[in-house]
């Protein structure tokens, strides 16, 4: 059966859709309006053993999940490794398509992971609403502060966004319209609290179908968000195949450039990847070295890197490493944490 390889160009409103054979013949070029029926109809009326190549975004998922579920073969990959589809000054959709179906048939397509279990899908959503209510009440508290510095009154404690602190500082504010606003901002603020806190319940309660959630929490600094936040955001330890893919997903892997045997640059922790899972090795590193005392595996390794001479920030990322590779340890070994074996 001849080997067919289609770039799918995906948009809100339209599609665009470029077949190509072994020889680089076009078997089609068509543009389409996006829905399931014509999505299905394009793919399936192409000849041969299809392979569906398209680029991450928000209707990756579910154009995946899709065609997936109809028996294609589909790979979605990062748009950051396609620079000659995103720098090309010739731009347009046909173009994007073909690029697409080229990439995939010379195997050159830097794949993004989707879960196949869509319970685990489900789970990443939660978490990732969890985090997005965080980052808004980080944002309006953040917003709330310089609106009332720029009355001239410096809020330096958190006593500010207390019931009691607010109505302080409110009633310097010499301005009835501007006090009217920052009220507003306050109540937007206790409403993102309180979905804050609805979709902490709500995490935790899905969080139970998970095993590997209460083990995580056996390791020192682990508490149940940063638990389920690699639960969620890995989605299975199987999919990295050493400690090292790990630590590049998690952007503590080193940028390693050259150039007729010179360095680009100075070394420097690589920006790709998943920043939450970052943001969450550094939260475990503080609980566990930071904020107690007790000797614990990480609190042990950080003491003997500092010991070793090396500085504080080099210590705690190869600290932060180390827990993430703890964490993959356990969940893949499907153990749980034993302080004396490291």
């Amino acid at each position: 059966m001849e080997k067919v390889y289609v770039g799918l160009d995906v948009g809100s409103t339209q599609c665009h859709v470029v077949a190509l054979n072994e020889n680089q013949e076009v078997l089609a070029d068509r543009q389409f309006q996006t829905g399931r029926g014509t999505l299905i109809e394009a793919i399936e009326r192409l000849p041969g053993s299809v392979r569906v190549h398209l680029e991450a975004s928000n209707l990756a998922g579910w154009v995946r999940q899709l065609l997936v579920g109809r028996g294609h073969d589909v790979v979605v990959s990062h748009p950051k490794s396609n620079a000659w589809i995103a720098k090309d000054p010739l731009k347009c959709d046909s173009v994007d398509a073909r690029k697409l179906a080229e990439l995939a048939r010379m195997g050159r397509v830097h794949e993004v992971y989707y879960a196949e279990d869509a319970q685990r899908a489900e789970f990443k959503q939660l978490v990732q609403h969890y985090d997005d209510l965080t980052d808004e009440q980080s944002r309006l508290k953040v917003k709330i502060k310089s609106r009332l510095k720029a009355q001239g009154i410096l809020a330096r404690s958190l006593a500010v966004y207390g019931k009691v602190g607010r109505v302080k500082v409110l009633q310097q504010v010499p301005g009835g319209a501007s006090r009217e606003a920052l009220r507003q901002l306050y109540g937007l603020m206790d409403a993102a609290v309180r979905q804050q806190q609805l979709a902490r319940k709500l995490l935790l309660k899905e969080a139970r179908r998970y095993p590997e959630v209460e083990r995580f929490q056996g390791v020192p600094g682990v508490g149940p968000i940063s638990a389920c936040r690699f639960s969620a955001y890995v989605q299975t330890p199987h999919r990295f195949a050493n400690k090292r893919k790990l630590w590049r997903y998690c952007r503590l892997a080193i940028t390693d450039r050259s150039s007729d045997g010179k360095p680009l640059g100075r070394r420097r922790l690589d920006r790709n990847g998943n920043g939450r899972l970052k943001e969450t090795s550094r939260t475990v590193f503080l609980a566990a070295v930071g904020k107690t005392r007790e000797s614990n595996m990480f609190r042990r390794a950080y003491e003997s890197a500092r010991a070793r001479g090396i500085d504080p920030t080099h210590a705690r990322l190869t600290v932060q490493r180390k827990i993430l590779t703890v964490l993959w340890t356990l969940w893949k070994e499907g153990s749980r944490y034993q302080d004396d074996k490291g």
